[in-house]
Formats: C-alpha cells, sequence, structure tokens
C-alpha cells in the first residue's frame, strides 16, 4: 500500500480540511469519503471528505488543515495512509450539535441537517449555514461512539446549547427549615448541594445559562369567608379544593 507525506496547512494556504494531488491519487474525485492515519495507529482512523484538489502539491504529500491535525494528533511529515471507503459503511446514527448564543428555529435545524446529508464530519468541526453557526460534538453508530463518520438522511441529528435560558424554582416550604438524619438543614443542602453541585458541572461543561432562580411560598390562612380579609388583600387570595385561602409568595434572583 502507498504511503504519502503529512503537511499541515494553515487557512491562508487552502480553507478546505483536505488538499491532494489529483495525479497522485487518481481514483479519488471530489466528494468522495477517504479515511488518514499513521501505519502504526491503523485502529485510529480519520475520516474526511475530498473537496479540492492542488495540482502544484508536491509529490506523494497530503496536508491537512493543523485544526484536524491537532485534534486527531496526526504527525507533521509522518507517513500515511489514505484510503476511499464506502460512505454507507461509516454511516453516523447520531449526531449531536452544539450551539452557542444564538437562537434556532425548529425549521432553521431543518435546513441545517439537510445541508449536511452526504457530508463528513469529525469531532470539533466547525459548520456555517445561512448565518447558523454549530460544532460537532458526540457522534454515535453501531453501539459505540465515533469521533467521526459521515451523516445520512437516516442520521438523527441533536441540538444543543450551553447558553440556555433556565428557570430553578424553589419551594420555601416549612419542610426547608426541618432537619434530616445527619443534622443538615434542607434548605443549606438546597443552596450547598443541589445548586453549587449544578454551577460547578455547568462550569466544567463550559456552558453560560441565563438562570433565573424563583423562590416560592405559599400560606394558608384560618379564615371562614373572604370577607375576613382587608379589601386590598382579597385580590390576592385564592382557594383550594378543601374550601381553604391561601396566598402565593414569590421572590426571584
Amino acid at each position: 500500500m502507498k504511503t504519502f507525506k503529512l503537511c499541515i496547512h494553515q487557512k491562508g494556504f487552502s480553507e478546505e480540511d483536505l488538499v491532494i494531488n489529483p495525479k497522485d491519487i487518481p481514483d479519488i474525485k471530489e466528494g468522495d469519503i477517504v479515511e488518514v492515519y499513521h501505519p502504526e495507529d491503523e485502529y485510529s482512523r480519520l475520516l474526511l471528505q475530498v473537496s479540492s484538489f492542488k495540482d502544484d502539491l508536491q509529490k506523494d504529500t497530503i496536508s491537512i488543515h493543523h485544526s484536524i491535525a491537532s485534534t486527531f494528533h496526526l504527525r507533521l511529515y509522518k507517513d500515511v495512509y489514505i484510503n476511499k471507503v464506502d460512505p454507507k459503511a461509516v454511516t453516523l446514527e447520531l449526531v449531536e450539535l452544539v450551539m452557542k448564543d444564538q437562537y434556532l428555529s425548529r425549521s432553521d435545524m431543518w435546513r441545517l441537517k439537510e445541508s449536511m446529508i452526504g457530508s463528513c464530519v469529525y469531532l470539533a468541526k466547525k459548520v456555517e449555514f445561512l448565518g447558523i453557526k454549530v460544532q460537532v460534538g458526540a457522534q454515535y453508530a453501531k453501539g459505540g461512539k465515533w469521533s467521526c463518520g459521515v451523516v445520512s438522511e437516516n442520521t438523527k441529528i441533536v441540538f444543543r446549547s450551553p447558553t440556555a435560558v433556565t428557570n430553578i424554582f424553589i419551594q420555601m416550604s416549612s419542610e426547608m427549615w426541618e432537619f434530616d438524619l445527619y443534622g443538615d438543614l434542607y434548605f443549606e443542602k438546597a443552596v450547598n448541594g443541589f445548586l453549587t453541585d449544578i454551577f460547578n458541572k455547568w462550569k466544567e461543561h463550559n456552558c453560560c445559562h441565563d438562570v433565573t432562580i424563583v423562590m416560592f411560598s405559599r400560606t394558608f390562612y384560618d379564615a371562614q369567608s373572604i370577607e375576613d380579609f382587608p379589601q386590598s388583600m382579597q385580590e390576592c387570595l385564592q382557594q383550594d379544593y378543601k374550601g381553604r385561602y391561601y396566598e402565593d409568595f414569590y421572590r426571584y434572583t
């Protein structure tokens, strides 16, 4: 099997992921899916789609964008194999797309998915379409997690956002001021446990959610009639199925 020397290019040389010389590999045409790997890394293969040829590229060399080479630990000037593969054999079942600081409607998601059919994606690939910018995240196929593959009509696309609008409701009931079996207040467990853990987890995943924390409580009044309350309170009162009068209080941060 013929080997090629691996070169790494910057955006100034070419914006394409892969650049090859058509004279070196005449059986490969534009749009084909190829696998690239070092001979000693036979089980770690990168899939790319051929989208550009360069006739003046040095003989027996291929060039890959530096960001891809860094992500997949490809080594400069080392020998690599390049083989054409059948897209059906490397079709992905599910692809996660991560978006940030933007809103996508269902129609936008559908158009983006349609534009990706037949294309090759890899981990951390940036996809732009009609002003929409997303990044490829986790990919799954054949019961396992993949780092690259081909999107088909049957591939499920999942959109995830680290900048979601999130509302957290905390009920300030009387039980919040009681102790659990270990002597901790439930209020302290909510603040120092639940909220602290979820904020730390978001920080680990580089999330920047717009969070609103709403604390609410319900107070029941011992009254027989609505007339027992001042006129200013009557419009705020409600009655439950047992006939008890109550009022809800909210405070948000």
